[in-house]
């Protein structure tokens, strides 16, 4: 942006102008002897070349007195990234076919989008079934996290015949107890109950509150399935899924639960985290002034001089 710190100097630019080129009175006084310099009279082309150059220079002066500025505007962004462990469960029921093509394949399509959104935030990545283990420690690098997720199949977990969600909440706690990030967040997904580990989910809830760390949790599966019988499939209620422990967890940590019934809701509720979890972003503006009167003071100053010269001196020594 170009402003003038001192715009009232301009106002002498038109009187300067007036004042230099109204036509005068003949003021001068005869001097004998002087009759050789009459063939070059102030009408010579190198007299008013000089003239004109010092009422350029004098406008210029003007501009320079008005202290021309250029302002640069400076935007200083501060981003607070959140650090996020997702928590993904990788047992053999993720492979029930009530999402097409199955839970798991529904669950890293749905990751992939998330992740995508999530740019100024760490992300890890832990997979649990009997047991649990990092696949990915915190990192900015979401290309590694998203293609990680995509090669996600059961056979990652050798005891993935069992449920370990305490174990599946205590490994991504050990990702973000040191992480420095204003805001820690687990995303537990998981379809069944817990029925293995070391570690109890309320225990690991309980530890996840002293650190600060809310965990949203993620139910997975349609609230009814076919089960094959003799007569071919028969639907009943989905009772795999432990809903009232899912809850209390999102409960103690100040998190939310969440019931992907179907693909739609699925998608809806990393919508919902992706609002509730936001970047936060700090911006200030600095600005920055560049004086240019220097400049333009230095060149008026040289068209003055070489408008003097052409003027009188060389206007003198002319035969």
């Amino acid at each position: 942006m170009f402003k003038f710190a001192s715009p009232y100097f301009l106002l002498l630019i038109p009187i300067i102008i007036y004042l230099f080129l109204r036509k005068r009175s003949n003021l001068g006084i005869t001097v004998p002897g002087i009759e050789p310099l009459k063939a070059y009279k102030i009408k010579s082309k190198k007299y008013l070349l000089g003239k004109y150059l010092i009422l350029l220079s004098l406008i210029l002066m003007c501009v320079a007195l008005a202290r021309p500025q250029m302002i640069y505007e400076n935007k200083v962004v501060k981003k607070n990234g959140i650090d996020i462990a997702i928590s993904l469960d990788l047992s053999q029921s993720m492979l029930q076919d009530d999402f097409s093509p199955n839970r798991l394949e529904k669950a890293k399509e749905v990751l992939g989008e998330f992740i995508d959104k999530r740019g100024n935030d760490r992300l890890s990545l832990i997979v649990f079934g009997g047991d649990a283990y990092t696949k990915v420690p915190l990192t900015f690098d979401h290309n590694v996290v998203k293609e990680m997720v995509s090669k996600l199949t059961v056979d990652d977990i050798t005891s993935n015949n069992r449920t370990a969600i305490g174990m599946g909440i205590g490994v991504a706690l050990n990702r973000l107890k040191n992480s420095e990030a204003k805001s820690k967040v687990i995303i537990l997904l998981t379809d069944g109950e817990n029925n293995s580990g070391e570690m109890s989910p309320s225990a690991a809830a309980d530890i996840a509150k002293e650190l600060g760390i809310k965990i949203y949790t993620i139910g997975i599966g349609a609230r009814e399935i076919q089960i094959p019988t003799l007569f071919g499939y028969q639907t009943v209620k989905n009772n795999e899924l432990d809903e009232n422990l899912l809850q209390n967890i999102a409960k103690t940590t100040g998190g939310e639960y969440f019931r992907a019934g179907d693909s739609k809701e699925f998608k809806e509720i990393f919508n919902k985290i992706d609002e509730l979890e936001k970047t936060k972003i700090d911006g200030r503006s600095f600005y920055d002034k560049q004086e240019m009167f220097e400049g333009i003071l230095k060149i008026s100053l040289i068209l003055l001089l070489i408008g003097v010269l052409f003027q009188y001196l060389i206007y003198i020594i002319i035969p």
